[in-house]
C-alpha cells in the first residue's frame, strides 16, 4: 500500500487535552435553559498531549487491578487523588450499570449518587452511552462537555470505557482537539480519481471475497497494508452489529484491542458507526462523515462519503472517500465554496424551540407558523421544516413544491437515502446527519453538504433544520 498521510484510529482522533473528570454532570436533565454544575479543575494543565492509546492503557491497567483486588480495594485506589491511577494528566472514573458514581477523585461530591440520566449540552445520553459500550467490552464514547480548563467552553471529548465483571466499568476521558473524525483524522492519499461508483464497487468486491472465503481469511485480507483492499485512501474496515472493530489496515490496534465505537461521533454529533449499522441492517447504503484537511494553519473538514453493506449475520464492512467534487479541498481550495454561517448550537436550539412550539400548540398551529418564511423559525437563512415518520413532508417555508409529497424513498446524486437516514438517526436518539442536499432558502438546485437535526414531536411526526456548506476553522 502507498505511504498513508495519517496514522490510524489512534491517531483518527486528533490530539487531545486532557479533561477534568469524564462523569461530571452537565445537565441532569435534558431541558435548556438549565445551569451547569460546579466542576472543580482538578489538574495543571497538561505538558503533553494525551492519545486514545493513552486513556485505552489506562483503562485496561485500571480493569486488571479492579479484577485482581476486588471492587472495594479498586474503588478507593481510584478515588485517591494521590493514587497510583492519577498521573501524567489521567486518572481513572468508575460506575455501575445502574448510573451509581462508584469512583470520581476530583469530584468526590458525585460518589453514592446516580448520575444515569445525566445529557449532555446536546442532549446525549452520556452516562447510557458509557453503560452501553461498557458492556460490549472496551471502546469509545464521544460527547460535548464544558471544559474548565478553558473558561468552560463547551468542547468535544473523548472517554475509553471498560467493563469489570460485568455489574461496574471504568473509564478515562480526554478533551478532543478540533477535527476529531472517525474512521480518518485526515485525508489518505489519493492514488487514483475516486468514484462512487468506485467505491461502491470496492466495497461490494470485499464482500463478495469475504463471502468466498469465511470470515478468517477475509480479516487477513482486509488486515494488510499492501493488500487489495487497501488502495489509498479506500480501505476496508470490518464491524460487528454492535458496532466493534473487527479489521481495518489503517486502524490495526483498534481492531486487535475490538475497540467498539457504536458511541463514537464526528465533530458535529453524527455517530457515524451507528448510522452505517442502521443502514446495513437494511441491506446496506451511503452515509456522510467529514475528515479534515489542514492548510496553511487552516483546517477546512471536507465532506465524505462512506458506503457499507453487510458481509452475513455477524458483521459488516464499509469504506469511504471525499466527496468526488469536493477533491479541491485537498489543497485547501475553497473556491466556489459554500462555506456554513450558522453553527451546530444554532441549529439544535433553533428545532428544539419549534418542537417545544409543536407540543405546546399542537400540530396544526406549528405547521402554519413553520411554512411562513417571516415566522419565528426562521433565523437568516436558518429555518426549520416539518415531516411525517411516514416520508411525507408536511411543512417547508422554502420548498412549497416538496410539501404533501412523499420523500421516504428520495435518493441524492450520490445514491444516499437522506429521509431514512434522517429518522433513524431520531429513532436512535441521536438526531444529528449530514447530507447532500439544495439549498432551497437561496434558491439553489445544486446538492450542497449539510448538516442537520431533528427531533421527534410525537410518533407521527418530526421537525428539522441544518446548515449548508462547508465548516472552516
Amino acid at each position: 500500500m502507498k505511504k498513508w498521510d495519517v496514522l490510524v484510529i489512534a491517531l483518527t482522533i486528533a490530539t487531545l487535552v486532557i479533561a477534568a473528570g469524564c462523569s461530571q454532570p452537565v445537565h441532569q436533565n435534558a431541558g435548556p435553559g438549565q445551569p451547569y454544575l460546579t466542576m472543580t479543575p482538578a489538574q495543571p494543565a497538561p505538558a503533553k498531549m494525551i492519545t486514545p492509546a493513552d486513556l485505552t492503557q489506562r483503562v485496561k491497567e485500571a480493569v486488571a487491578y479492579a479484577r485482581e483486588n476486588g471492587r472495594e480495594k479498586a474503588v478507593a485506589a481510584f478515588n485517591d487523588p494521590q493514587g497510583p491511577f492519577v498521573r501524567d494528566h489521567i486518572y481513572v472514573f468508575a460506575e455501575d450499570y445502574q448510573g451509581l458514581t462508584l469512583a470520581e477523585p476530583f469530584e468526590q461530591n458525585l460518589v453514592g449518587t446516580n448520575i444515569r440520566n445525566m445529557t449532555d449540552r446536546y442532549g446525549v445520553p452520556l452516562i447510557r452511552n458509557l453503560a452501553e459500550t461498557g458492556k460490549y467490552g472496551i471502546g469509545y464514547v464521544s460527547y460535548d462537555y464544558p471544559n474548565p480548563k478553558n473558561g468552560r467552553a463547551i468542547e468535544p471529548k473523548l472517554s475509553v470505557v471498560a467493563d469489570v465483571d460485568g455489574t461496574w466499568y471504568v473509564g478515562a476521558g480526554a478533551y478532543e482537539g478540533s477535527g476529531m473524525v472517525y474512521p480518518s483524522s485526515a485525508l489518505g492519499p489519493a492514488t487514483w480519481d475516486y468514484t462512487v461508483a468506485g467505491l461502491t464497487a470496492f466495497v461490494k468486491d470485499a464482500v463478495a471475497y469475504a463471502k468466498e472465503n469465511g470470515k478468517e481469511k477475509a480479516f487477513l485480507a482486509f488486515n494488510n497494508r499492501s493488500g487489495r483492499f487497501a488502495d489509498g485512501e479506500l480501505t476496508i474496515i470490518a464491524l460487528d452489529y454492535n458496532g466493534t472493530m473487527l479489521a481495518s489496515s489503517i486502524s490495526s490496534d483498534t481492531a486487535k484491542d475490538r475497540i467498539n465505537l457504536i458511541n463514537y461521533h464526528d465533530p458535529d454529533g453524527v455517530t457515524t458507526i451507528r448510522e452505517m449499522r442502521d443502514l446495513v441492517q437494511q441491506g446496506g447504503g451511503y452515509s456522510y462523515t467529514v475528515a479534515t484537511v489542514t492548510k496553511n494553519g487552516r483546517t477546512y473538514y471536507a465532506p465524505k462519503i462512506d458506503y457499507a453493506e453487510p458481509v452475513d449475520s455477524t458483521y459488516w464492512v464499509f469504506s469511504g472517500i471525499i466527496v468526488p467534487e469536493y477533491e479541491q479541498l485537498r489543497a485547501g481550495d475553497l473556491t466556489g465554496i459554500s462555506t456554513q454561517n450558522h453553527t451546530r448550537a444554532e441549529v439544535y436550539d433553533l428545532v428544539r424551540q419549534a418542537v417545544a412550539f409543536g407540543k405546546a400548540n399542537g400540530r396544526e398551529k406549528a405547521l402554519a407558523e413553520i411554512n411562513n418564511p417571516d415566522g419565528q423559525f426562521r433565523r437568516g437563512d436558518l429555518f426549520v421544516w416539518a415531516e411525517g415518520f411516514n416520508g411525507t413532508v408536511l411543512a417547508d417555508p422554502y420548498w412549497k413544491e416538496g410539501v404533501g409529497k412523499n420523500w421516504m424513498d428520495y435518493t441524492d446524486p450520490y445514491g444516499a437515502k437522506t429521509t431514512i437516514v434522517g429518522i433513524n438517526a431520531i429513532r436512535s436518539g441521536t438526531g444529528f446527519t449530514r447530507a447532500m442536499f439544495p439549498d432551497t432558502a437561496a434558491g439553489h438546485t445544486k446538492a450542497l453538504p449539510k448538516l442537520i437535526y431533528a427531533q421527534a414531536v410525537d410518533d407521527t411526526w418530526w421537525i428539522g433544520s441544518g446548515i449548508y456548506g462547508v465548516q472552516t476553522e
